[in-house]
């Protein structure tokens, strides 16, 4: 039987991992990444309790926060992006493998697990534009977000909507502001503690943007919750 099994799966799925381009075993591989690059992935603890920086002093908010405190109530990611993160992140929407959206959201749930936060009563993605969307064929927060809520027995609300803009990547700190400034629009009310995915915190403009719609739109608090994080300005990484 388990020779069997290994024809069909190496039949069906690709013979070298997608990130290292070894041999794929037929056990312990996920989506078409062997064992040893999920393994690779480097996960951080946030220490700043408001923007998740895994590297701020210890007792209370970054002075970032404590000086320009953010939309949100809490944010936490994986781990920083770099490395074999980065690397599946881009699998992930640059190639356009939703198959994924899986093992990445069991990453997610790690990390929310980390946080103590409080189990939230609405899952909601960042949403894309629909020429994006159309062109990658999902979005890809959507469906971390619809993984995520299943396993937090929650459920997942679309309650955001996009206008149509420029899209932030490769934009400055300043530019992105400007660009969320107006990009969200709530699509429906929310209520309670919300929690809403990403798959990488930048600027926080995006996260930013999307708190403010939805604590119009009725929920009381936002926590923020991504695959990855990139490393403040100036810091080497």
């Amino acid at each position: 039987m388990a020779s069997l099994a290994e024809a069909l799966v190496r039949t069906f799925l690709p013979a070298c991992c997608s990130l290292c381009r070894e041999p794929l075993p037929w056990q312990g591989s996920e989506a078409g990444v062997c064992t040893a690059c999920w393994h690779a992935v480097r996960e951080h603890t946030p220490v700043c309790p408001v923007c998740g920086d895994p590297d701020s002093a210890a007792g209370g908010p970054c002075l970032a926060c404590a000086s320009d405190p953010p939309a949100w109530c809490a944010a936490a990611a994986v781990g920083p992006y770099e490395g074999t993160l980065r690397d599946l992140i881009l699998l992930f929407k640059q190639g356009r493998r939703d198959e994924l959206a899986r093992p990445l959201a069991a990453r997610l749930v790690r990390a929310y697990r980390r946080t103590g936060w409080p189990r939230p009563t609405a899952v909601v993605p960042v949403p894309m534009s629909w020429g994006r969307r159309l062109r990658r064929g999902f979005n890809q927060a959507e469906l971390l977000a619809r993984e995520l809520a299943a396993v937090l027995e929650s459920r997942t609300v679309t309650a955001l909507t996009r206008r149509h803009g420029r899209p932030q990547a490769g934009q400055g700190r300043s530019a992105r502001r400007r660009l969320s400034r107006s990009s969200f629009v709530a699509r429906r009310p929310v209520a309670g503690a919300v929690l809403l995915i990403d798959d990488v915190l930048t600027t926080g403009a995006t996260a930013s943007a999307c708190s403010h719609v939805l604590q119009a739109a009725g929920a009381d608090d936002v926590y923020v919750l991504t695959l990855a994080r990139t490393a403040p300005p100036g810091r080497i990484p």
